[in-house]
């Protein structure tokens, strides 16, 4: 049948623009970005936070006391923070492709992803505790060492410059697997379905690929933290919505094809 054909349906051209829609949010392998991005990113979180700032201003005021209860059961807060990270990451998805940043997404990770999310959330508890393992192996190592050499008559502080030779780049490694795994998990499990291992290996790969935007990311956050004392913590309302859709912001980046800024795919 010829192209010309007035009865030919058209709902070609309306499945491809569909297609062509979804695809520039698929799951990507991880993409380097340039460093400067890791500033974009929270210029990015002021951006989403102006769209909806009444509605984040209650979800900061929900999320902080939820967060604050939490404490009083152990390792509750660890478990809560990926899950309710999620369903926020879910929001601005949502707030992206033209719907509403409401309330209510604050507590969806529970109903997509609950129980990955909490799964991720007891793997940064376990990383945590690998964190306070290492530091204690290190520091009775480090006791017993300079003990045995103060006796013999030599010189500890060399033996504490090889220590920490040694101990600071295993420290850096394993809070940065830290990181990595609390920045991207909670996005790469809510809005890719992906398993928590898969989520664990992805967010390592784009965390390596991007450390520089990420360092530049984390000294401005940094110092937006540390202003909120000047405000008696009330900017708290503004940093944390910034801090979270920065955070989207980044897996939108590194992980689609969303953002025109992306770059070559390692």
């Amino acid at each position: 049948m010829s192209s010309d054909n007035p009865y030919q349906p058209p709902s070609t051209s309306v499945e491809l623009t569909s297609d062509k829609t979804d695809d520039v949010w698929s799951f990507v392998e991880p993409q380097k970005v340039p460093i400067g991005r890791g500033l974009g990113w929270i210029g990015d979180g002021f951006r989403y936070f102006g769209r909806s700032a009444g509605s984040w201003i209650l979800i900061t005021i929900i999320y902080i006391l939820i967060l604050i209860l939490s404490y009083f059961v152990p390792f509750a807060t660890y478990i809560l923070q990926p899950i309710l990270a999620g369903g926020l990451m879910i929001g601005l998805h949502n707030q992206d492709n033209g719907g509403d940043f409401e309330i209510s997404h604050l507590f969806e990770g529970f109903n997509q992803a609950g129980s990955k999310l909490a799964i991720l959330g007891l793997l940064i508890i376990g990383l945590w505790i690998l964190v306070m393992i290492a530091v204690a192996i290190l520091a009775l190592i480090g006791v017993a060492i300079v003990s045995g050499f103060e006796q013999g008559g030599g010189d500890s502080a060399v033996v504490i410059g090889i220590l920490l030779i040694i101990g600071i780049p295993i420290m850096f490694g394993i809070i940065m697997i830290l990181m990595s795994v609390s920045w991207f998990g909670p996005p790469l499990i809510a809005l890719h379905d992906l398993s928590v291992g898969e989520a664990f290996k992805m967010s390592i790969r784009g965390l390596k690929c991007n450390i520089l935007p990420f360092i530049v990311f984390s000294f401005f956050m940094m110092l937006l933290f540390m202003l909120t004392v000047l405000t008696l913590y009330i900017g708290l309302l503004i940093v944390i919505p910034v801090f979270m859709a920065a955070t989207y912001a980044s897996w939108k980046d590194v992980f689609t094809h969303a953002n025109t800024q992306n770059q070559t795919v390692l």
